[in-house]
Parts: C-alpha cells; sequence; structure tokens
C-alpha cells in the first residue's frame, strides 16, 4: 500500500523550544549567527510521527552562509524518547533543552548513536533513521553572518519508491537512491505547484507582484508612494471601487486610504443647463481633512483621486487643520477661521465683560 507523504515545517515555536547556542531568532521564522562565536549549534526537540518504526525520508533548509564557514547536520530517529544521565532517566527534549548540560555533552548522544552526520549540504536523505521520533541538530562552524531559514522534513520522502514491488523496495540500495533524486524534484515541483494560490492572493503575494495586481485592475501605483499594506489594501478594494468609480463613497473610501482623521466632501451644484453658479465651477468639488497640511500627502491623494473622480470635474483638497486665528486690521487667509469669544473671569470673581481694563 502506497505510503502517505507527510511534511513537517519547524516554524518559529518549534524553534524558541529548542536549544541554541551562537544562534538568535528573527522574524521570518529562521535564525542566524550571532558575532563573536566560532561555534553554532542548534539542537531541535522531536518530531513526533505518531506512529512507531516510522521511516524519514529528507531534510533540507534553505541556507546563506559565508564562503569560510562549514555546516554540518545531525539526524537521529529511535522508537524511544528518553536518555540516562547521572543515573536519572529524562526525556531527550529536556536532555537537549538543559542549560547546565554543555554542547560537547549534547553532541555525544549523536555521535555515539546511529545517526546521520551530513557536511555542507542543506538537503539530505534520512534514508536508514527509522523511529517515531527524529531529532535533528544543527551546526555552523567558523566566524560571519549566517541564516538558515525555511527548515522542513519529509516522510518518508519518496513517492517513486513506493510504486515498485516488494521485491526492488530495499532501502540504501542503488536503486532507491536514483529515484530519491527524481522523487526530491517532484515534490519540490509539487510544493511549487501548491504555492501558486499563495502568489495570486493580496494578502500573501510578493511585494514585487503588486504592482502586477494593480495594472491588471487598472489602478495606477507608481511611484512607491504607497505602503506594502496599502498596495494590498487597495488591490482587495479595487474592483468594489471600481465598481463605484464617480461616487461620493468611493472618494471618500479612497481618501481614507491615506487619511485617518474626518473626511468630508463639498459638491458645488448649480442648475441645471447652468455650467456656474455664483461665480463656482459646478463640476469641481471639494475635500476637507481635519489634519495639518502636509504637500507630500496632497499630491499623493490627488494621484489617487484622479483615477476616481467623476469625467470632467476637478478636485481642490483643503486641509482645515491650520486654521489662524484672527484679530482688528487683517485680512482673510486660506482656511482662515473666525475666533468665537469665550466668557473668562478674573481671580477675584470680576467678569471680563468689555467695561475691565487691565493695566
Amino acid at each position: 500500500m502506497e505510503k502517505l507523504l507527510k511534511k513537517y515545517r519547524i516554524g518559529t515555536s518549534r524553534l524558541r523550544s529548542g536549544s541554541r547556542c551562537g544562534l538568535e531568532l528573527d522574524d521570518s521564522g529562521g535564525v542566524y549567527t550571532t558575532a563573536g562565536q566560532m561555534r553554532h549549534v542548534l539542537f531541535l526537540g522531536a518530531l513526533d510521527a505518531g506512529v512507531e518504526d516510522c521511516e524519514w525520508g529528507r531534510f533540507a533548509l534553505s541556507a546563506e552562509l559565508p564562503r569560510d564557514m562549514v555546516l554540518v547536520i545531525y539526524a537521529l530517529a529511535s522508537d524511544e524518547n528518553r536518555v540516562f544521565k547521572d543515573g536519572q532517566v529524562l526525556l531527550t527534549d529536556d536532555f537537549l533543552r538543559d542549560a547546565d548540560t554543555d554542547v560537547q555533552h549534547k553532541m555525544r548522544l549523536f555521535e555515539l548513536s546511529d545517526s546521520i552526520r551530513q557536511v555542507g549540504a542543506t538537503d539530505i536523505l534520512l534514508y536508514g533513521q527509522r523511529g517515531r521520533y527524529l531529532w535533528l541538530c544543527i551546526e555552523l562552524i567558523g566566524t560571519g553572518s549566517a541564516h538558515l531559514q525555511d527548515l522542513r522534513v519529509y516522510a518518508p520522502g519518496d513517492n517513486f519508491f513506493q510504486t515498485f514491488p516488494e521485491v526492488y523496495r530495499r532501502n540504501g540500495e542503488f536503486l532507491h537512491r536514483y529515484l530519491s533524486v527524481f522523487s526530491t524534484l517532484y515534490n519540490d515541483l509539487q510544493e511549487e505547484i501548491d504555492g501558486l494560490p499563495a502568489l495570486f492572493d493580496p494578502k500573501t503575494a510578493p511585494a514585487q507582484l503588486l504592482p502586477v495586481f494593480a495594472d491588471w485592475l487598472g489602478l495606477e501605483m507608481e511611484g512607491g508612494f504607497l505602503s506594502d499594506r496599502q498596495c494590498r489594501w487597495l488591490i482587495q478594494a479595487g474592483f468594489r471601487l471600481l465598481s463605484r468609480k464617480g461616487t461620493r463613497a468611493a472618494i471618500e473610501e479612497i481618501v481614507h486610504l491615506l487619511v485617518e482623521e474626518p473626511v468630508y466632501i463639498l459638491e458645488r451644484v448649480g442648475p441645471e443647463g447652468s455650467r456656474e453658479q455664483n461665480g463656482e465651477d459646478p463640476f469641481a468639488f471639494t475635500v476637507l481633512i481635519a489634519r495639518r497640511s502636509d504637500e507630500q500627502l496632497h499630491a499623493k491623494l490627488l494621484y489617487l483621486i484622479d483615477q476616481f473622480r467623476p469625467i470632467r470635474t476637478r478636485v481642490s483638497i483643503v486641509f482645515l487643520g491650520d486654521c489662524m486665528g484672527m484679530d482688528y486690521h487683517c485680512y482673510m487667509d486660506v482656511n482662515a477661521s473666525l475666533v468665537q469669544s469665550t466668557g473668562g473671569s478674573l481671580n477675584d470673581g470680576a467678569a471680563l465683560n468689555g467695561l475691565t481694563c487691565l493695566q
């Protein structure tokens, strides 16, 4: 019977629960080397297949290493998950995580057992490793900045070998190792195919594809003035906005992409057939924004609004946050406002009613 291929991805939580020496976690779900050390070691907790005598197939990762740094990978599988230390029985994971146990003592667990040791490879076969639990150890020897990510394990790791009659199925034989090459290529290609939907999802697509998606929708985002988050939102909302193109609702929504403050749209509507009313253009509208003026924001908003405004219309953007208080003998300025008088009182309770003169 054909065995189901299982894939175990080693993410941030498992990396955090492991034991690290000279390595730190990053935000992308990987680890990087710390400066000042020659030896960097990562012990990972057991992967549990859930069945006894599991056949582990393949371990792979992505690595960016300096030219003079050596990568060594150890892999050990067993149905037993306990070890003896100083006359006590401990879980293997607890032994590897023990901060009081030196790295060399932990490494002896792999060196003295029937484990796999591979030098200089980022993709190794685990054939011969059978057991419910799988432990991995990654060692980096050398100085410099290194980064490891996308750690994954496959079990059994071979699709083609399982299709042959039982007489040909001998693990470790030439046929097995030869077919593993094609099985590995097939698995990697299948992963890329399975990941295609994520490439076309605006939430998960690489940032380089966002301008392409915008171009498909007829949206213009040249100039790089929108962040990745704003680009993804605009692409997701693109169909809805374009279906309401030319409406007040569409313009308000596109303005709120860049502005969190309240927004008001003032339309100038004249009599039917009239081009002007009280000297104002009926085909113009004004966007009022309750915040301080910003020249860069003004240019961005004009660029976006121009794609959704009604045809033949003109838009003016007014920021209401820069109002000026007015006193006697001055003229109205841009965005000026009249300050309304408010009541007040002196310390002794005398009212300021215009009859009090302060010396």
